[in-house]
C-alpha cells in the first residue's frame, strides 16, 4: 500500500466516523457500536502507517493523534454517556431534570440564584462519576505517545522535549513551549486587573451583588446581554449569517445548519468537518438572542473556512489544521456581531446609547474570555508537563482561576467544561486565534475598507488565504501581536 492509498482509506473511515459522532452530538439516533468499530478500523490503519512511515512529519503527527483518539474512543464515549446520565440535577428545566447538556440553558432562564447555586454544587459533587474516566483516558493517551516515541526510528522531538501530548500540540501550532507560556501569561496578566474591576461593576449593575463562584463564564455570556434581548429577538441569526456568506460568495450548499432544541444535544455551538470541503455541519441550540447571533456567526466562520479548503490538497493538509488556525475565521466572523458599524448598517440597530452599552458589555466578556482561558490553558499544559493527578489539577485550576479572575471556584469545575476534559489541549488555541482574528480584521480593513464583509472581493481574498488548508501563510496578516488585541479591550 502506498501513501496515497493509505490516505484514501483513512479519509473514508474518518468521514464515516465523524458522521456518526455528529449524530451523537446532535442528540439524534446513533450507534456507539458503529463509532467504536470505525475507531478500531482507524486504529488498525494508524498502526499500518506507523510501521511504515514517519514522513511527512505533519501526517505523522496527525496519525499519532488519530492513534491516541481511536485507542481511547471507548473511554471518550463512556465520558459522554456517564456525563449525560450521572451529571443530573433533582431540579427541572422544561419539565425534565437538568443534565449537563441543558445546564447552560437552565442558567440563562433561572431567576433564582440559590437554585442555580444548588445545581452548580450538585454538578461539582457529581464530577466524582467522570473524574476516573477523564484521568484514565488521559493517562492512556500519555502512554501511547510515550510508546510511539520509544519505538520510532528517528529522533522525533520539539526543542529539547521528546514527543508527548503537549509537545505534539505545540508542534502543530508551530510555537515553542516558552513562547506559548509567555504569550498566555502576558495576555492573561494584562487582562486580570481590568477584568476584576469590570466584574465588580457589571455584577453590581446586573446581579445587584458581587459575583459568586456559580456565576460562571457561561452564565455571564448570557446574563450580560439580558438588557438587549428585545433588540436581538427581532433578528434571525441564521438569515443574517447566510446573507453575509452569500455576499462573500461562499458555497452555502456545502453547509448544513441544525438549530433544533433536543434534550441530549450538545450544549455548545459546534461545527463538524464531515467531508472537507463538501459536507460541513453546524449544531447549536438557543440560549439567548444575542449569544445565538454570536454563536451562529462563530460556527459559520468555521464552516466558511472548511468549505473553502482546496479539495485537491493532500489528505492531511485538509484535515490536520492547527487549532490556533481553525479558530481564526470563526472568531473573525463573530467579531462582526460586536462591530458598531455592522450592527448599524447591516442589522439596523441605530440607538447609540444602546450600542455604547453593548460595546462596554462586550469588552467585559472579552476580558472574561481572556482570563478564563488563560487559567484553562496553563492548567492543562501543566497537567501534561508535570504529570498531575486529578486532585492536583483541581488545586492548580482553583489557584490559577483566582490569580487571573480574582474569584474563587471549586477546582473540579474544569471537568464540567466542554473542552478541558476531552481534548488534549485546544484551549490556548482560542487565545492565539483571538489575536490573529483581530490582526486579520485590520488587514482586511486596510485592503477592502471598514465594511469589508460587504465586498465580494474580500470573500475571494479570504478564500485564497483559507484554500491551502494546513499550508496557510499566517505571515500574510499575523505576527501574533497580542498588544493589538489587548488595546481593543483595555487601555495599555
Amino acid at each position: 500500500m502506498n501513501l496515497i492509498q493509505w490516505c484514501n482509506i483513512d479519509e473514508c473511515l474518518l468521514i464515516a466516523e465523524t458522521d456518526e459522532v455528529y449524530k451523537k452530538y446532535a442528540g439524534l439516533k446513533h450507534s456507539n457500536e458503529s463509532i467504536l468499530s470505525l475507531a478500531n478500523l482507524r486504529l488498525l490503519n494508524s498502526e499500518l502507517f506507523l510501521k511504515n512511515y514517519e514522513e511527512p512529519r505533519d501526517l505523522f503527527l496527525l496519525v499519532v493523534e488519530n492513534f491516541a483518539d481511536s485507542s481511547t474512543k471507548d473511554l471518550e464515549l463512556k465520558l459522554h454517556d456517564i456525563r449525560t446520565k450521572k451529571i443530573v440535577s433533582k431540579y427541572k428545566f422544561n419539565n425534565k431534570n437538568i443534565n449537563w447538556n441543558t445546564w447552560r440553558q437552565f442558567n440563562n432562564n433561572e431567576k433564582s440564584s440559590q437554585k442555580r447555586k444548588k445545581v452548580f454544587d450538585e454538578f461539582i459533587e457529581k464530577t466524582k462519576y467522570i473524574s476516573p474516566i477523564i484521568y484514565n483516558r488521559f493517562e492512556k493517551i500519555r502512554s501511547i505517545y510515550s510508546t510511539i516515541q520509544q519505538s520510532s526510528c528517528s529522533n522525533i522531538s520539539v526543542g529539547s522535549n521528546y514527543l508527548d501530548p503537549l509537545s505534539g500540540y505545540l508542534m502543530n501550532e508551530k510555537i515553542t513551549y516558552t513562547k506559548f507560556i509567555n504569550f498566555v501569561k502576558y495576555i492573561g496578566n494584562n487582562s486580570s486587573k481590568p477584568f476584576q474591576k469590570s466584574l465588580q461593576k457589571i455584577s453590581t449593575e446586573i446581579l445587584k451583588r458581587n459575583a459568586e463562584y456559580y456565576d460562571d463564564f457561561y452564565f455571564f455570556r448570557n446574563i450580560t446581554y439580558k438588557d438587549f434581548d428585545k433588540t436581538f429577538k427581532k433578528i434571525n441569526a441564521l438569515k443574517e449569517v447566510k446573507k453575509i456568506l452569500k455576499i462573500l460568495n461562499f458555497d452555502l450548499d456545502r453547509i448544513n445548519f441544525d438549530t433544533e432544541n433536543r434534550q441530549n444535544k450538545y450544549p455548545s455551538p459546534i461545527c463538524f468537518f464531515v467531508r472537507i470541503p463538501y459536507d460541513i455541519r453546524i449544531l447549536y441550540k438557543s440560549e439567548s438572542p444575542y449569544f445565538d447571533l454570536k454563536g451562529c456567526f462563530h460556527e459559520s466562520g468555521h464552516a466558511m473556512h472548511a468549505s473553502s479548503i482546496n479539495p485537491e490538497k493532500e489528505y492531511w493538509k485538509k484535515y490536520h489544521i492547527a487549532m490556533g488556525v481553525a479558530e481564526i475565521f470563526s472568531i473573525l466572523l463573530e467579531r462582526l456581531t460586536k462591530k458598531r458599524i455592522f450592527l448599524k448598517s447591516s442589522l439596523g440597530i441605530t440607538d447609540d446609547k444602546l450600542l455604547n452599552k453593548l460595546e462596554s458589555r462586550n469588552n467585559f466578556m472579552e476580558l472574561f474570555f481572556v482570563t478564563f482561558y488563560s487559567a484553562n490553558a496553563l492548567m492543562k499544559s501543566s497537567f501534561w508537563k508535570n504529570h498531575l493527578s486529578i486532585e492536583a489539577s483541581n488545586l492548580l485550576y482553583s489557584k490559577l482561576f483566582k490569580a487571573f479572575t480574582g474569584s474563587s471556584i471549586p477546582g473540579a469545575y474544569w471537568m464540567l467544561h466542554h473542552i478541558l476534559p476531552e481534548s488534549i489541549m485546544y484551549v490556548p488555541s482560542y487565545l492565539f486565534a483571538a489575536v490573529r482574528a483581530k490582526e486579520l480584521d485590520v488587514h482586511l480593513q486596510n485592503i477592502f475598507g471598514e465594511t469589508w464583509w460587504k465586498d465580494k472581493e474580500s470573500g475571494k481574498y479570504l478564500q485564497q488565504i483559507m484554500s491551502p488548508g494546513a499550508d496557510i501563510d499566517l505571515s500574510v496578516f499575523s505576527k501574533l501581536d497580542s498588544d493589538i488585541y489587548l488595546k481593543e479591550i483595555i487601555a495599555l
